[in-house]
């Protein structure tokens, strides 16, 4: 019988979501620094049997400052970061099913592109490959310090800091018979946290912890149970946060809200056309809008994180209501949804499309797509009569050069056969008259020829003389039209 996967779209796979890049009410109005040196990291990550593993979660942190980027593969198992930290890093990949994947000291070349495959073998999250690089310094490790002496409970731990390590040293200290384990708590302390359902048009709604790590000191990586009115509501895996830092982690599916979306795409006119030394640029926008309708059927409320792709080169437009965040990957916008009731968000996305056109290239065509738009003034109008007719004019010196040209090699042609006639004719009967017959009409294309020869060279001139003009003409304009 044959099996049918489930697809991906649908899976309920607990996750840790890309980490907060921009969050709008704490925006800071200076410009992003871009580098002038960009490094990369790339690769594919693939299981024992070489088949690529589709939306595995890969992180890569630097190990010099501790900052982390993260990413899922693709559904060919490829990864990809662009312009991240050089120096020395680490490198984990993790997904549902396999043993996570540790790789660490490993040294990202500045400027360079980085390239790092995975391999994941069948287990669980809590199992760990790892890998050592041979880079020239430390990876960060993260280890927990238990004193085992004296008993105790709700045990307290304080975090400590040191360079890129940091542990944690339990306050009470416990006692552990002889072959004997315990599990010992090391943290406790309070967690912002906000129950919230994710959606994005790759997942169905997922329930989601949106937390911000307000214990003051770092959560390792690792897993976590939810419970509600002390029931099991809930499990998921999280990866390191540091103190203050905001991230959402989802844990169980979310049955009670459905998502219709739908994306409509137009192009506008060009808002602009710029002339300046011989060059015209025209700029248009495109449009994209996306319509989420969101129900609730609960009974309780809902606050509903939808994640819009942010994608390069597209900006939000004005009247698209402010994101709450956005991340490498998403903006994420909140919807409330009181119970029973759907509500509409609607995301509006401008890309600006510059045209860029040579004045000596500019052709009927493409007057006529700016006149149906209704994007030609009367200056752009005299312009363009100008240059088309001064064009027109060297176009039509060049076609009288051209037939000179052709009528020069049609008159080489025959005279290349006459005088193969010539040669037949030595020793005949008719050679002396046939022969003053062809000298007769050599000589007369000699003279056709010479004449052709002085109509190019008068042409050439005219046609050198109309393009100076052209040339002058098209670096004398100097327009910046801008329409409504």
């Amino acid at each position: 019988m044959p099996v049918v996967a489930l697809p991906e779209s649908v899976m309920l796979t607990p996750q840790s979501h890309e980490a907060t890049l921009e969050q709008y009410a704490k925006l800071s109005a200076a410009p992003p620094v871009l580098s002038q040196a960009m490094t990369s990291l790339y690769g594919v990550v693939k299981d024992p049997s070489g088949t690529p593993v589709r939306g595995v979660r890969v992180t890569v942190r630097n190990e010099e400052t501790g900052s982390s980027q993260v990413t899922a593969t693709d559904a060919k198992g490829a990864y990809r970061f662009n312009d991240i930290q050089s120096g020395n890093s680490a490198l984990f990949v993790s997904a549902t099913g396999f043993q996570r994947f540790n790789l660490a000291n490993i040294y990202l070349g500045i400027g360079r592109n980085n390239e790092i495959d995975a391999t994941l073998n069948p287990g669980t999250a809590n199992e760990t490959v790892e890998v050592r690089g041979e880079a020239p310094a430390l990876m960060a490790t993260e280890t927990a310090a238990v004193s085992s002496r004296a008993e105790g409970q709700g045990t307290e731990a304080e975090g400590k800091a040191a360079g890129d390590f940091f542990e944690y040293k339990i306050k009470q200290k416990i006692t552990i018979g002889k072959n004997q384990s315990a599990l010992v708590p090391i943290l406790q302390a309070h967690i912002e946290a906000e129950k919230v359902t994710l959606w994005n048009p790759e997942s169905a709604p997922l329930r989601a912890l949106w937390i911000k790590n307000t214990s003051g000191q770092v959560l390792d990586a690792g897993s976590f149970n939810v419970l509600e009115a002390e029931t099991f509501a809930g499990e998921g895996v999280l990866e390191t946060i540091h103190p203050d830092e905001r991230r959402l982690l989802s844990y169980a599916g979310d049955a009670a809200v459905h998502v219709k979306y739908s994306e409509e795409s137009s192009e506008k006119p060009f808002s602009r056309i710029r002339i300046a030394k011989g060059v015209m640029l025209m700029l248009k926008e495109e449009h994209k809008t996306n319509k989420f309708t969101i129900r609730n059927a609960d009974t309780d409320p809902r606050q509903v994180v939808v994640e819009y792709a942010a994608e390069e080169g597209w900006k939000l437009s004005p009247g698209t209501p402010q994101p709450e965040e956005s991340t490498e990957s998403y903006h994420r916008f909140r919807v409330p949804i009181d119970a029973g009731k759907t509500v509409e968000l609607t995301v509006e996305a401008i890309h600006p499309d510059e045209s860029r056109v040579e004045l000596t290239n500019l052709d009927e065509d493409q007057v006529a797509v700016l006149t149906q738009q209704k994007r030609v003034t009367p200056a752009l109008q005299q312009v363009f009569d100008s240059i088309l007719k001064q064009k027109l004019k060297v176009g039509a010196i060049a076609d009288q050069i051209a037939d000179r040209k052709r009528t020069s090699d049609q008159i080489g042609v025959d005279q290349s056969r006459i005088r193969e006639n010539m040669k037949a004719l030595k020793g005949t009967s008719e050679e002396k008259a046939l022969l003053q017959r062809y000298v007769g009409q050599l000589d007369s294309q000699e003279s056709q020829l010479a004449a052709l020869r002085k109509e190019s060279i008068d042409l050439t001139a005219q046609q050198n003389q109309a393009k100076e003009e052209l040339d002058r003409m098209i670096m004398t304009v100097n327009l910046d039209e801008v329409f409504n």
